[in-house]
């Protein structure tokens, strides 16, 4: 979609679509992409593109309001708006009382917790490429949870454990640096296209010889569209 449109649209205070936005969104198609929209496929298409502006807008008014309030408490604060977030550590769903938010991002209380008490880094909450949690051992290895805790229990992975604020445990994370010597970076992803016409995610393979004993490359998982495992 045209950047310049969008850029326009997200500058709105109120954003309603307009005869002559759609005229316009029509003049930067037919000059970016060659190709002439009628009026209905304009009127569509500006339409998503609003509708996309529109959830940019209200985030980023959201971030505003939540650094300004920041400033008042810098510690954090719960985000007591009746909404259900995601904690960007153990992506528990969360909302009111048992969120925390702060310039990190949102969490549980219970990753706060081993925050505050250094159980683990800050670094973690911004870098989701620097650490694996246990199930995703599974979801880019097929190595079940069973099998990476047989690894714990020999000393071959050390993980770090976050505690439930009430009692026992909550979640546990497997830091790269701390297991370099046996871990290796997570794999990255690409789009597939398959004879059917549908996308999915691959993962390109690597060495993970010395976490299964094994010397041979791992498949990774596939994922379809429809998130089903193949």
């Amino acid at each position: 979609m045209p950047k310049k449109f969008f850029c326009v649209l997200l500058m709105k205070n109120k954003m309603l679509l307009t005869g002559k936005q759609v005229k316009e969104f029509q003049e930067i198609y037919k000059k970016e992409y060659g190709k002439e929209l009628s009026w209905k496929e304009a009127t569509e298409g500006a339409q998503s593109l609003l509708g996309l502006a529109e959830i940019a807008y209200n985030h980023a008014e959201e971030e505003y309001f939540r650094e300004q309030k920041l400033k008042k408490h810098p510690k954090g604060f719960h985000l007591d708006d009746g909404k259900t977030y995601s904690c960007c550590i153990c992506r528990e769903n969360i909302s009111n009382e048992q969120t925390w938010w702060d310039k990190r991002g949102i969490k549980c209380l219970h990753c706060q917790q081993a925050l505050d008490k250094k159980i683990i880094p800050k670094s973690i909450c911004k870098n989701d490429k620097s650490w694996y949690a246990i199930w995703e051992f599974n979801h880019y290895f097929n190595i079940k949870a069973p099998t990476i805790r047989k690894f714990v229990r020999q000393g071959k992975l050390k993980p770090r454990i976050i505690s439930n604020i009430y009692d026992g445990n909550h979640f546990e994370i497997f830091l790269i640096k701390e297991n370099e010597d046996i871990l290796p970076e997570k794999p990255e992803s690409y789009m597939v296209k398959d004879k059917n016409g549908m996308f999915h995610v691959e993962y390109k393979k690597v060495d993970i010889s010395k976490l299964t004993g094994k010397d041979i490359y791992k498949n990774h998982l596939k994922i379809t569209a429809s998130g089903k495992k193949k």
